[in-house]
């Protein structure tokens, strides 16, 4: 049976076509590098002509004082004027005499007597279409002398320099293209690294590892945080081989961690090649709108590598636990917000019967209030609000509850299923165009989940969303106030934690 050709597959087919990005960075440097050369050979051109022209000027008007005076050259014909030099004497009777070179002949018809020198072109009929300097005066005798120089050498002088110029911008523009294309090749050589490792991750290699950077750059600590995430994912997959069901599923979760994270990453380089291709195709010659555009996509580069760092951080250090009030937190946590967040409503009620109290880190705790609030008031709207309210359920014994409400737009029981996904994303409105990075609420769980509690989600579109908290309980005395936490009032239900205040606070919301 014969073998028949597979056919070539589009987004293939064009990916092959398609120049690197290296390769469009250093067209964008030559273009303005391009830009700037002939600027500079503009403004050195015409300086340079400026300069003839005003020594041409000068000899006008030396002339015009000087030899143009002498009846000789008019009368016995031994005498010629200087070279490039041609001279018209009318008396005031209105004869002329002319004295012109052998070449082309100037053109005097237009020429304004008495004013300054002016530019004008050879009689029709000349040897050569010259271009002349000129001007007219009237001496004592009331003679009109017309003389004029003729300016071939001043146009061949700034057609060498032009030449000189254009020669030494070649040169120039090939060196920094050269350079460019060195230090762009080396800058984006990590990436292309990172890129690799993470194919080869994905298509199994697992004990393959991104090379070290320094910590101080974006690409340094993402290398990092991969590093220890698949460290660690690497050393449950060994812990389980007993199991080849759990080792299947660990594997599979690096191998959508990896590919997530590699995703997010090319997300804003193919953002930057697109403006470098916009800017190449003319449809904007702003290089300023151009690299504000490339300096925000790394922007959000950054933000995905600390908030990655971030995740690594909550999964694998170790807790400070002590004993929390977790009054005293969220009130400091509403307090950080109400800093972030001026002018928006965070308040904090109190529905607990006592102080309610959890064996924790207070920072990590501290943290995951944070990120909720941020989430609400980020997501929810500009109008939006949120509350936080402490209470226990008799269907939950022995936990305390923390329910974080905003009143914005909600979300659908599909987004809500997928809220503490890394990565995710919903398409509505309350997650596109916000700049995140689709970790925080996977912080959140995993620092829950560490404290040996859970969090849910319930929301519905166009009411607003919960997230609600349960943390073991712990009877204890009442803990210290943590760092920069400070009991305030909250709207109309100013908590304090004192049982006199609750017994207000309740008697109002009955």
């Amino acid at each position: 049976m014969p073998n028949t050709p597979h056919p070539v597959r589009g987004p293939r087919l064009i990916h092959s076509r398609a120049l690197p990005l290296r390769v469009w960075l250093v067209i964008v440097l030559v273009a303005v590098s391009s830009i700037g050369l002939l600027g500079s050979s503009l403004a050195v051109h015409y300086a340079m002509r400026g300069v003839l022209m005003e020594q041409v000027d000068e000899e006008l008007r030396s002339s015009a004082v000087g030899w143009t005076q002498n009846p000789e050259i008019y009368q016995s014909g031994v005498v010629r004027p200087p070279t490039q030099f041609s001279v018209v004497a009318i008396t005031p009777e209105g004869l002329a005499s002319f004295l012109y070179d052998d070449g082309s002949r100037p053109d005097f018809t237009e020429l304004e007597v008495g004013a300054p020198p002016q530019t004008v072109g050879s009689l029709p009929g000349s040897a050569s279409n010259d271009q002349w300097r000129a001007m007219g005066a009237v001496n004592e005798s009331g003679v009109i002398i017309i003389v004029g120089k003729n300016l071939s050498s001043q146009r061949q002088l700034l057609g060498g320099l032009s030449a000189v110029q254009l020669t030494i911008s070649a040169i120039a523009l090939v060196v920094m293209a050269l350079i460019g294309a060195g230090f762009i090749r080396r800058a984006l050589q990590p990436l292309r690294e990172v890129e690799r490792t993470a194919q080869a991750i994905s298509a199994g290699e697992i004990h393959r590892r991104v090379p070290y950077w320094s910590p101080d750059t974006e690409v340094g600590q993402l290398s990092m945080s991969i590093n220890i995430m698949l460290a660690r994912l690497q050393e449950s997959l060994e812990s389980a081989k007993n199991s080849a069901h759990i080792a299947r599923d660990k594997e599979a979760q690096m191998r959508r961690f990896v590919g997530d994270a590699s995703h997010e990453l090319r997300t804003p380089l193919t953002s930057v090649r697109g403006y470098v291709e916009l800017y190449r195709s003319g449809a904007t010659k702003d290089v300023d709108l151009v690299m504000d555009r490339i300096d925000a996509e790394s922007g959000r580069m950054k933000l995905l590598v600390e908030d990655l760092l971030a995740l690594t951080r909550a999964e694998g250090s170790r807790l400070e636990k002590t004993s929390v009030d977790l009054l005293e937190l969220t009130l400091s946590a509403a307090a950080s917000g109400r800093a972030a967040w001026p002018g928006r409503g965070i308040e904090v009620v109190n529905d607990t019967s006592g102080i309610p109290i959890v064996n924790g880190d207070p920072d990590r705790l501290h943290q995951v209030i944070t990120n909720l609030i941020n989430n609400g008031l980020k997501h929810g709207g500009e109008e939006a609000s949120v509350t936080i309210r402490l209470h226990r359920d008799p269907a939950e014994p022995g936990r305390e509850l923390i329910d974080v409400i905003d009143d914005g737009g909600g979300m659908s029981e599909e987004t809500a299923s997928h809220i503490f996904e890394r990565f995710y994303r919903a398409d509505s409105s309350r997650f596109r165009g916000t700049g995140g990075s689709g970790l925080g609420l996977a912080i959140v769980r995993s620092l829950v989940e560490m404290h040996d509690g859970t969090v849910k989600v319930a929301s519905k579109e166009g009411e607003g969303t919960t997230f609600r908290i349960s943390l073991p309980q712990k009877m204890g005395p009442r803990p210290s106030l943590p760092d920069g936490g400070e009991a305030q009032a909250t709207g109309d239900h100013a908590v304090t934690g004192e049982p006199e205040q609750e017994e207000a606070d309740a008697s109002r919301r009955g």
